[in-house]
């Protein structure tokens, strides 16, 4: 706040501080065709999507972050979710099984291979059940991100 009695700086020969912000290249659409191939994709497969668009160090993290959590997981005696009956698709459990089932191939070959039954005696189950769950809700998050970057929204 400026007073009467406080000296006011000379505007005369002052220049405006300006960051020099470079213009950021323009953002590339993808085709319809190539952003639902990588939303697929990176739903099957964990940073899929990514590699589709030439991301290669985010879609290699991603994969690497979702399917080592997917591991853990399953290491810690986790349980997954199993696909319900017709008569109980409207349960609790449904919420379960769609966090699970967005870590992709690896949920449907593990539910395959009859593992992910879980030991719940063990002190590690309840870690390795939240390591699954977030598995599956993160990959959602990557392809997402896909999405964006399928759609020029982000770089």
């Amino acid at each position: 706040m400026l007073n009467e009695d406080s000296q006011r700086p000379d505007a005369d020969g002052v220049q405006p501080f300006t960051v020099g912000v470079p213009d950021a290249p323009p953002l590339e659409i993808q085709s319809p065709a190539i952003t639902a191939l990588a939303c697929i994709g990176g739903l099957l497969v964990p940073g899929l999507g990514h590699l589709i668009l030439k991301r290669w160090v985010r879609g290699a993290l991603l994969m690497f972050a979702v399917l080592v959590m997917f591991g853990t997981g399953i290491a810690m005696n986790g349980s997954l979710y199993k696909l319900p009956e017709a008569e109980s698709l409207m349960s609790f459990n449904t919420l379960g099984i769609f966090a699970n089932a967005g870590a992709g191939l690896a949920y449907l070959l593990t539910i395959q291979s009859g593992g992910g039954e879980g030991v719940p005696t063990t002190q590690t189950f309840d870690y390795g059940w939240a390591y699954l769950i977030v598995a599956g809700l993160l990959n959602y998050l990557a392809v997402l991100d896909a999405f964006d970057i399928a759609r020029g929204r982000k770089p």
